[in-house]
């Protein structure tokens, strides 16, 4: 199972899922919704992907 922290400082929202896919799409999401991003850059994908970790492991 991975996880991932939200990358905006000061946001304690977190998710868990089996593929990297799917933790991509929830938090992409989140930015949308929770911090009123229009549009979800590449950059901001990269910097989702690399903070992904497997459950249990500390984050990025």
């Amino acid at each position: 199972m991975k996880q991932y922290e939200c990358l905006v400082p000061g946001c304690h929202w977190k998710t868990h899922a089996e593929e990297e896919a799917e933790i991509v799409r929830r938090a992409s999401e989140h930015l949308r919704g929770a911090h009123e991003e229009q549009t979800v850059r590449p950059g901001m994908v990269e910097q989702i992907k690399h903070r992904i970790t497997e459950e249990g492991k500390p984050s990025a």
